[in-house]
């Protein structure tokens, strides 16, 4: 006949039996609790079993027992051993050599060749070189052997003088005066007598000058050609020149300075006329 061991027991949800209940090393269970508790040598309760179901978890992890959840952000260096994380642990099929890991942003891992790969715009600065930042104006230098650093610039020629076409400093270069020629325009030499034209559309070349009008006729106050232009007889007057008129009988003078201007003769047209013929006389 098979032996019934009943040990101890309670119903009552976290009832939790005492030291007059129990001998040391004996049983008894919290039906209710799904607990099993004993008594040790040194007189305190403790549970040595427990059945809580599909219990709730924490720390690192999210969710029940039967269905623990990596919490979000948890998993840092310092939860990863060295060189425990490859392709079995990622979920993405492995790729070929060289190719790198990128993800598509919305949770999907996939190997792409690193050709395939480009920065965004502006995404790489200070923190992405591995340098430690400068001082405002410095520029960033190399030693040649992959270390680099920001340095002031010692090689500054702002103030350094210039030759040859130009003249004045680096920072203020000027061309200097009859340096531009033939050489120096983007065209090719014309003949004598030729002019400098463009096309509108930053092309320049040399042209004949079909406007000549060197032996065309000219009228109104002059006579002859455009190449031999002659003041008309007759066709200077008051009008023509810079001096306001005057009154009958005076004479035009000039100040030496080149102004013009009419006054009195101081002398009637007799004694001009004497004058002439003493002269006349004197000179033979």
């Amino acid at each position: 006949m098979a032996i019934v061991l009943k040990p101890k027991k309670s119903e009552t949800a976290s009832a939790v039996p005492t030291t007059s209940d129990l001998a040391v090393g004996e049983i008894c269970m919290n039906i209710a609790d799904q607990k099993i508790y004993t008594r040790k040598s040194n007189n305190s309760i403790v549970v040595v079993s427990s059945h809580t179901g599909d219990a709730a978890v924490g720390g690192d992890l999210s969710g029940t027992v039967s269905n623990a959840q990596i919490a979000a952000n948890a998993v840092t260096s310092t939860e990863i051993a060295s060189n425990s994380v490859g392709i079995a642990e990622l979920n993405v099929a492995d790729g070929t050599n060289l190719q790198v890991l990128t993800t598509n942003g919305a949770g999907t891992l996939s190997w792409t060749s690193k050709t395939d790969a480009t920065l965004g715009a502006n995404s790489v600065g200070i923190t992405e070189l591995n340098v430690s930042d400068g001082s405002a104006g410095q520029y960033l230098t190399t030693n040649g052997s992959g270390t680099l650093s920001f340095a002031t610039d010692s090689t500054n020629v702002g103030g350094t003088s210039v030759g040859g076409d130009v003249t004045g400093t680096v920072s203020n270069i000027q061309i200097a005066a009859n340096t531009v020629g033939i050489t120096e325009l983007n065209v090719s030499d014309g003949s004598a007598g030729q002019y400098l034209t463009t096309n509108g559309s930053g092309t320049l070349s040399f042209a004949t000058d079909s406007t000549n009008v060197t032996g065309t006729s000219v009228g109104g106050d002059l006579s002859g050609t455009v190449g031999n232009a002659q003041i008309a007889t007759n066709t200077v007057g008051i009008t023509e020149l810079n001096v306001s008129d005057g009154t009958d009988g005076q004479i035009l003078k000039t100040n030496g300075s080149g102004t013009l201007s009419f006054t009195d003769s101081g002398a009637t047209i007799q004694q001009a006329t004497s004058k002439a013929v003493t002269m006349a006389i004197a000179l033979g």
